[in-house]
């Protein structure tokens, strides 16, 4: 952590501002991804490879301070559905979710199992995959995203 320390005077010269601030000395590219925007990309299939990356133009926000050009290129994945519906995930979740058929929908069939030969945890854990599907923390297995 550097800090920077500056001073300005009013049009007339007669006064002074003296401040101070802050700042981690990195470039914009290294910076966390809460503190630039990209934009998204226009070739990416919805229907894809998991792994598929494309090159977006970021760009650091207003309030932040970097070193290097503002505006720099980045790879990132796109998004993609491997065709799971939430809709259908919260059905089965809350209709079979004792057996573990919304843990086998989304392809994680080991939490499938287990599941099914405790009877969804004696109807607790049946009742915490509700929520976590209904709120989309519990997703596919393959990472995708819902339709």
């Amino acid at each position: 952590m550097s800090s920077v320390s500056c001073a300005t005077q009013d049009q007339d010269f007669r006064s002074q501002k003296h401040f101070v601030i802050n700042m981690t000395c990195r470039f914009c590219w290294q910076l966390p991804e809460t503190d630039y925007e990209c934009s998204n990309s226009t070739s990416c299939m919805t229907v894809s490879c998991p792994r598929q990356r494309y090159t977006a133009n970021c760009t650091v926000r207003d309030h932040v301070h970097c070193l290097g050009n503002r505006t720099f290129p980045k790879m990132l994945y796109c998004n993609w559905t491997g065709g799971y519906k939430w809709s259908t995930a919260l059905a089965l979740s809350i209709t079979l979710g004792g057996f573990g058929a919304d843990r086998f929908y989304l392809g994680q069939w080991r939490e499938g199992l287990g599941k099914l030969f405790s009877f969804g945890g004696l109807g607790i854990w049946t009742l915490i995959d509700v929520l976590l599907i209904g709120v989309g923390y519990v997703g596919p297995a393959d990472g995708s995203l819902y339709i």
